[in-house]
């Protein structure tokens, strides 16, 4: 746990309390890279908040407001949740706080463990990222309501893993690699080259039994995973 995490952490126990007085928020922790203990002095500080009904776009402004917030954003939070991303700054920190009903998790947590959810909105396997940061969850409020949901995902099911594997280990010949290196079409290249590096990571992580997080910190996974190409990271890069 790097020092920039650590502070991270101890800011978010100064920020929560401001928001899970109201009734209706029955839990809160925090997610991202301070929870892994890779933050850096770029990283935001990411909050999600499970509410009993969840408010309105304004209902979350006006409490921001309320406590002196600034640079208060929101927007839908994607189309495989029910929910709101809301980004602020206090205290001198970049917030980004994820807001979704209670009943939405319970579904969430349904589609992955019992339906072996596989779905992506555009890079993002928005379901299967919300399960990540419930397992891996520092927990500010509502430790029974997580523990609930982090004994449904544990242990990662079998079926998951394979469907993982199965929608991406499909990749095109590899001579046309070579045909876009000849004709110098270094947009094309580069995008192809991503594109399969997308799916090595998206079979790795279900053969190592790891609800997909994302495609951020990709050294830190590289060196997590115990099933994996010799010198892989070496080799992406």
């Amino acid at each position: 746990m790097n020092e920039h995490s650590v502070w991270r952490i101890s800011l978010a126990h100064k920020i929560a309390p401001a928001f899970t007085t109201n009734p209706k928020v029955k839990a809160c922790f925090v997610f991202g890279s301070a929870v892994l203990g890779i933050s850096d002095q770029y990283s935001d500080l990411e909050l999600a908040f499970i509410w009993s009904q969840l408010p309105s776009a304004e209902e979350l402004q006006a409490k921001a407001q309320s406590v002196g917030v600034t640079g208060w954003e929101i927007e839908p939070r994607g189309e495989a949740t029910q929910g709101w991303l809301e980004q602020f700054y206090l205290y001198g920190m970049k917030v980004e706080a994820g807001h979704w009903a209670r009943d939405t998790i319970d579904n969430i947590v349904i589609d992955v463990v019992e339906r072996y959810d596989v779905s992506q909105n555009g890079l993002v396997f928005e379901k299967q990222a919300i399960a990540f940061h419930l397992q891996r969850a520092v927990v500010l409020q509502g430790e029974d309501i997580i523990k609930q949901w982090q004994t449904q995902l544990s242990p990662y099911p079998e079926e998951l893993a394979v469907a993982m594997v199965q929608k991406h280990l499909n990749f095109r010949p590899f001579d046309g690699q070579h045909i876009l290196t000849d004709r110098l079409e270094i947009p094309m290249l580069y995008e192809n080259k991503c594109a399969i590096v997308r799916r090595l990571l998206n079979i790795l992580f279900g053969l190592n039994r790891i609800y997909h997080p994302g495609f951020k910190w990709t050294r830190y996974w590289a060196e997590e995973m115990s099933i994996k190409p010799s010198s892989f990271f070496n080799r992406l890069e």
